[in-house]
């Protein structure tokens, strides 16, 4: 029997299928290199068995249906349309199974599948039984974590440069405590007798940036700002943060020329390493960062790097010290991660602060209760002890032949993709104006029926993070549908007209 065979009760179910997924004859070729997949399919098979009884009126359901009672009763903060067409049932690296039967490869997951579904190892640590308690309480786990991050920030360039880390929960919330913190900073600025005493507050971003979404880390985010106009209250009026041309050297330094003359106090800059919304896969300069190092430092304001998209991702590195061409580089006064080190199986984020920053906290302006728990904390020491030379290597390695064969594609196609771009594992296609990039009638809506979940970004792109395991099949997996996609799937004028 074959191991599709095994799907065969899923597949069985009555009710019409949104997504079909992968075709068998691609599962066959790909099942004897990747072992995840067929493991996925089993363990799809045994949950069905587990939970068919439990679904009753459920399984017999169109597949749009089952999806809506899925998700009643929850408010989704995204658009309706962008959910994914199917039930997901089971996972095993990068292969997903749903309630009908489908398979998928995972290429989305906002970027925080960096080691898939199910790192056995990152699962063995966070199952273990702990003493569940915060920063307030002393553990082993607080010393290995801080030992980790160290060996790994800075590890190209002879040593960390961060003195003090601030574990939290999101990475908006991360970001949010770096805001909080440069507010310290305004203020000292700011006061009476300071060096810009009575100084109205500015901030600076490139455009198309993305940081969070909760409240200061959403002022930052230009990328979201114009809904945030559109529909709240307390952005009325707002004109604090100045948005310039992405990695434009001259007009950074006219912002903070005209600080100085307008009286104006540059409270922080926040950069990402690598864009992962606006412009998915768009790396920063190194001359870009060190201007904004050096006027920030001349100013008396704080450099944000955001890392939280890119840690890991980018070059097989946690931190932006140790991307090529910036080994040299001051640091940043503060730098955040999330995604690829909590693994997707635990909320964690991390503030790193150089001493400057860390002197700038003051006790009571910020807290959170499940800081520096010793599980999430255990979740980072599993994660970082994944990433091996072979790791780093294919993150980078695979990075470039992703780029090499979606520019293939794009001059195959003549016009139909429009500019391809990344930096390592999070690598980008943007696609021409006759298609719809997501939602009802899209191209991402095609992908993920026929097989590949995507995850769109920027203006009209296909944004990929898939995990960093990731071969060359799986590469031209992935490139093969979107190519597919471009040519059968659907257009604007065809999804206006439906």
């Amino acid at each position: 029997m074959s191991f599709i065979d095994r799907l065969a009760p899923l597949r069985a179910q009555p009710g019409a299928r949104l997504t079909t997924g992968l075709d068998d004859a691609t599962l066959e070729r790909l099942a004897a290199g990747h072992p995840d997949l067929v493991a996925a399919i089993d363990a799809a098979a045994a949950e069905f068995e587990r939970v068919r009884a439990d679904l009753g009126a459920l399984l017999p359901l169109d597949e749009r249906a089952q999806i809506d009672a899925m998700q009643d009763g929850f408010v989704n903060f995204y658009a309706d349309d962008a959910v994914t067409p199917y039930v997901a049932l089971a996972a095993r690296g990068a292969w997903v199974v749903t309630l009908k039967g489908a398979v998928l490869y995972d290429a989305g997951g906002y970027g925080m599948l960096g080691f898939g579904h199910t790192p056995a190892a990152v699962m063995e640590a966070m199952s273990a039984p702990q003493v569940m308690a915060n920063v307030m309480t002393p553990s082993l786990s607080q010393q290995r974590f801080i030992a980790a991050l160290r060996q790994e920030i800075g590890h190209r360039r002879g040593g960390c440069p961060y003195s003090r880390f601030m574990c939290l929960n999101s990475g908006s919330e991360a970001v949010g405590l770096a805001a909080r913190i440069a507010d310290v900073n305004a203020k000292l600025q700011t006061d009476p007798g300071a060096r810009h005493a009575g100084a109205t507050i500015k901030r600076v971003v490139v455009k198309g940036s993305f940081h969070g979404r909760t409240d200061r880390p959403g002022l930052y985010s230009d990328s979201s700002r114009k809904t945030y106009m559109q529909h709240l209250a307390s952005y009325r009026g707002e004109d604090s943060v100045i948005a310039i041309a992405p990695y434009d050297e001259d007009a950074l330094k006219r912002v903070f020329a005209e600080a100085e003359q307008n009286h104006w106090f540059v409270e922080a800059v926040f950069l990402e390493p690598v864009m992962g919304e606006g412009d998915p896969g768009r790396s920063v300069p190194p001359s870009f960062y060190a201007l904004a190092r050096e006027l920030t430092r001349q100013h008396g304001s704080l450099l944000l790097l955001d890392s939280i998209q890119a840690g890991l991702r980018a070059h097989g590195v946690l931190s932006i010290v140790d991307y090529p061409g910036f080994e040299g580089l001051d640091a940043p006064d503060m730098e955040t991660y999330s995604k690829a080190l909590n693994a997707a199986q635990f909320p964690l984020s991390v503030l790193a602060v150089t001493d400057h920053a860390a002197q700038l906290y003051r006790k009571g302006i910020y807290g959170n209760t499940m800081t520096s728990n010793p599980r999430a904390l255990d979740v980072a020491c599993a994660t970082l002890s994944l990433l091996t030379p072979q790791v780093r290597e294919n993150i980078r390695v695979r990075g470039e032949e992703a780029v090499r064969k979606l520019e293939q594609l794009r001059s195959e196609l003549g016009g139909l993709i429009t500019k391809v771009q990344g930096t390592g594992l999070l690598f980008s296609c943007e696609l021409a104006p006759q298609f719809k990039c997501y939602g009802a009638g899209s191209t991402e809506e095609w992908l993920r029926n026929h097989g590949i979940n995507v995850i769109h970004g920027g203006e009209n792109s296909l944004r990929f993070t898939p995990h960093f395991g990731m071969d060359s099949d799986e590469l031209d997996l992935l490139v093969g549908l979107v190519g597919r996609a471009l040519k059968e799937g659907p257009r604007r004028e065809q999804s206006q007209a439906a």
